[in-house]
């Protein structure tokens, strides 16, 4: 998606990075994007005191971040239901690509993740997937986020939504395994949140 360009002049970035060397070549890649509103965080507790004193249009979060982590940061801004920045765009940045890691960062409600080392055209591509392909928000009493589907085709089995029509004659259906793709509350984030 490298071809399509994207104006990220007027937005208001979040970098959450410890190491302040990586985090100084993401906002030095924003800014050769074209941001001019870029602030960095060092951990959580400023992340979530950010997100709650100013509008933020994109959060670029490591999934190591003191003290908590980026994942309990997305499920904290997730699920608080009058935070404004509810629906940012939370592209959590990893050195771990591994498919449990990014189903836990999705079923926490990320819309991307992001591998480290970051290139600028990785990270271009991820703005722009945002931008022109947006999704929309899914709220379930246990999840609150982008919708988790990229694709829209049809389910070929049989259907359990209250809009799908009943399975007649299938009998234990199954249901969907949440394993451990779920991330554990942290009471002393949620309070900042």
């Amino acid at each position: 998606m490298t071809t399509a360009t994207i104006n990220i002049k007027g937005l208001v970035f979040l970098v959450a990075d410890a190491n302040p060397y990586f985090s100084r070549i993401i906002v030095g890649l924003l800014r050769s994007f074209g941001a001019t509103a870029v602030t960095e965080v060092r951990n959580s507790f400023d992340a979530i005191q950010m997100l709650n004193s100013q509008k933020i249009d994109i959060l670029l979060c490591d999934d190591k971040l003191p003290p908590h982590g980026g994942l309990q940061v997305t499920h904290a801004i997730r699920r608080k239901r009058d935070n404004e920045n509810r629906t940012i765009p939370i592209l959590i940045m990893s050195g771990e690509t591994r498919e449990s890691l990014v189903k836990i960062a999705r079923d926490a409600g990320a819309n991307m993740v992001l591998a480290k080392p970051v290139s600028a055209s990785s990270l271009y591509d991820r703005l722009a997937w945002i931008a022109f392909t947006p999704r929309q928000f899914v709220d379930t009493p246990s999840y609150y986020g982008p919708d988790r589907r990229f694709k829209n085709e049809p389910y070929p089995g049989v259907g359990r939504r209250k809009t799908d029509k009943p399975a007649e004659g299938v009998a234990g259906a199954p249901t969907p395994d949440q394993g451990d793709n779920t991330v554990p509350a942290s009471p002393a984030l949620m309070e900042q949140s």
